[in-house]
């Protein structure tokens, strides 16, 4: 799998205007991360299932399926997602505060 071919997605902002840009950023990053995090949970999950299917398997089965798993992966993690980057944007938030300038 290669981690670059993830696009980022966004966590849900509050609109409130205290979404700085800092903590935009921050955001995306958490989002990011847990495009990842499912993207590799995605790919390890269709190690251990049996093989065959449409195409047959090779590269191009292997290609396809890297893609459709980073594609599942951003969409999950747009909006709430499964909530890893929203946790992790809050822990994070909380153990380094972000000034408001």
């Amino acid at each position: 799998m290669k981690i670059s071919a993830i696009q980022p997605t966004l966590l849900k902002e509050n609109g409130l205007p205290a979404d700085t840009l800092k903590e935009k950023k921050l955001r995306q990053a958490c989002a990011d991360f847990e495009a990842i995090i499912l993207a590799k949970s995605l790919s390890l999950g269709r190690e251990s299932a049996p093989e065959g299917g449409i195409i047959g398997g090779g590269f191009a089965d292997e290609m396809y399926r890297s893609m459709y798993d980073n594609e599942l992966a951003k969409k999950m993690s747009r909006g709430k997602g499964m909530g890893f980057g929203e946790m992790l944007y809050r822990q994070i938030k909380n153990q380094h505060p972000i000034t408001h300038k």
